[in-house]
């Protein structure tokens, strides 16, 4: 599996904690490059990191990472270091280590990982025996520093989960082997494989479903309502099917723009934003939405937008907005709105009428 790079709209569009940053910030200093470096080159001040709910937008974000991937390996800050992600984020700890299964708490990690960030993707593969979870980059995917530190978070989750304390981390990185390799292994457990085709770490299956002794059902609603909260909160200053529904419209309304089919209009919002088909459904799907929905809902309110304030037919309508035929807008219409184009028409038209003459009489 792979991800298209990111540049330009789709990296300004994605935010990350700035919890993130405060940590490289720290590792950094740590390591012996002074803030002012670290500001710098990567656009972040300390006055960005004050804020423990605060967000670093996709473009500085991108450059911070950069920039400590350029450091390696002279500095390998994440073996050292250790996880220190769910302190930072306790609606998403609490609810992960809190669940029935471990197959739960794995779910329950994959869903909101966006209170985190945007950045990045987890796959997971399961079989008779193992179970594989492989991390794709959708930027500077040569580096395994990104893929590391989400190994080190599952691992610490996973062991959570394991009343025996014998799971071994079966981990390949598709990067160079740092200087203090063997620290890793000894996390893991397990030798590393360095200069990997992908990035994935493999556990046995069989703790996937063994039922967690700690669980506590009774608190379990109201972890979840906390997650769910932080998730809006982190997405309420940006919401991506914002931009695709605005893309839509901007093409849907172009006088100059022959109205393609959906697999088309897809293709063109893909390309303003820069970014992959693949990429935009899942970032839809995170808001409970798909591309139909964006497009079906855009088409509707210019249709009723043409139908109450210009005299275009039917049949001029439906090609403006791309339908394969006038019957088929028709169809499309009633489905939504419960009544025929005509009908609508007709029933704006009574209601402007009666409009018109209540502000004639004021």
């Amino acid at each position: 599996m792979s991800a298209q790079p990111l540049s330009g709209a789709a990296l300004r569009s994605r935010t990350v904690s700035n919890r993130l940053a405060a940590d490289v910030l720290d590792a950094a200093v740590a390591a012996g490059v002074g803030p002012d470096l670290f500001a710098q080159r990567t656009g972040i001040s300390a006055r960005d990191l004050t804020d423990v709910d605060g967000r670093i937008d996709g473009v500085r974000h991108a450059r911070f990472v950069e920039f400590m991937c350029s450091l390696s390996p002279s500095i390998e800050w994440l073996v050292e270091r250790r996880c220190a992600l769910f302190p930072h984020f306790p609606a998403l700890g609490n609810l992960c280590f809190n669940a029935r299964t471990l197959r739960d708490a794995i779910d329950a990690f994959m869903r909101f990982r966006p209170i985190v960030g945007e950045f990045d993707f987890l796959f997971f593969r399961e079989t008779a025996d193992w179970v594989q979870i492989e991390y794709v980059a959708e930027f500077m995917p040569q580096h395994c520093l990104q893929a590391l530190a989400n190994f080190q978070v599952l691992a610490t989750l996973i062991r959570a989960y394991d009343m025996t304390g014998t799971t071994l981390f079966h981990v390949s990185l598709t990067g160079r082997a740092p200087r203090n390799a063997r620290l890793l292994a000894d996390y893991f457990g397990a030798p590393i494989q360095f200069e990997a085709s992908a990035n994935c770490m493999r556990f046995a299956a069989s703790l996937l479903d063994r039922p967690f002794s700690h669980y506590n059902a009774p608190l379990a609603p109201h972890l979840l309502q906390q997650a769910q909260q932080k998730l809006q909160q982190s997405q309420r200053g940006y919401r991506f099917s914002a931009s695709v529904e605005q893309l839509i419209t901007a093409l849907v309304t172009d006088p100059d723009n022959d109205m393609p089919g959906t697999a088309s209009l897809l293709a063109r919002v893909c390309e303003r934003l820069e970014t992959s088909r693949w990429t935009l459904h899942r970032r839809l799907r995170i808001e409970g939405l798909n591309f139909g929905d964006l497009e079906a809902r855009v088409k509707l309110d210019q249709a009723c937008r043409l139908l109450g304030e210009t005299q275009r037919s039917l049949s001029e309508i439906s090609e403006m907005l791309g339908f394969s035929s006038q019957s088929a807008f028709t169809r499309f219409f009633r489905s939504r709105h419960q009544m025929a184009p005509q009908a609508f028409r007709q029933h704006q038209q009574q209601w402007n009428a009666v409009s018109s003459c209540e502000s004639a009489r004021a």
